[in-house]
């Protein structure tokens, strides 16, 4: 495996860049790293190109790891859902880059104000009219959310109801038009562009124990 034969022969660096400097020609896949804060596995992408760091995500499909723009009120079309394999993390902070679709498929269109809404980034619900509905589910990985929510937009509502060990939060956001996304407030959380580092994690108590592992160093 790709991940053992990093770790044995390089020890444990800090991003796969790192990693990419040391054995250059290492493929894409799974790797160990270690930060002057965590000791946490992350499959490293592009390794031939611009390596970069993200999370796999097991549970996947219809209900879990999607945003949603539900469509209707004034904001015609079809709901405009994303869904989400894998997570763009800085291992260093621990933070989610919402915005980062390399892992992610869309489906629907729909008509916001003139604009052409076809994705969404991670861990948003909006709706304009019509309640957004959305899904966090970080089960199976030796992560949790450690982040407040935050509702914006016009007449804004919205819910974020998280598990008792906080892997999982359900989102409900809407208005005319509102929405809720991780704090702090966006501005009409659509089309994503460029990179927006606001979801923060944490390590589970078990993460040592978990197929990539999370361990805070303190």
């Amino acid at each position: 495996m790709p991940a053992a034969s990093a770790s044995t022969s390089a020890g444990l660096l800090d991003s796969c860049a790192a990693l990419h400097s040391f054995l250059p020609g290492v493929p894409d896949g799974e790797y160990t790293l270690a930060t002057n804060h965590s000791l946490l596995g992350v499959y490293c992408y592009d390794m031939a190109g611009k390596p970069r760091e993200y999370l796999d995500l097991t549970n996947v499909g219809a209900g879990a790891n999607f945003s949603q723009y539900t469509a209707g009120g004034a904001s015609p079309g079809t709901n405009v859902r994303t869904s989400f394999t894998k997570l763009r993390v800085d291992p260093q902070t621990l933070t989610v880059d919402i915005n980062d679709l390399t892992f992610a498929k869309s489906t629907g269109t729909l008509n916001h104000g003139g604009q052409s809404v076809t994705s969404m980034p991670y861990a948003v619900a909006m709706g304009c009219g019509s309640q957004g509905v959305g899904n966090i589910d970080l089960r199976g990985t030796a992560f949790s959310v450690a982040n407040a929510f935050q509702s914006g937009g016009f007449q804004a509502n919205g819910t974020a109801t998280p598990t008792s060990n906080g892997q999982a939060v359900d989102l409900s956001g809407g208005g005319f038009c509102g929405w809720i996304a991780p704090a702090p407030g966006l501005y009409n959380p659509f089309n994503p562009q460029g990179a927006n580092s606001i979801l923060k994690l944490r390590c589970t108590p078990d993460g040592l124990f978990r197929p990539q592992i999370c361990l805070d160093l303190g």
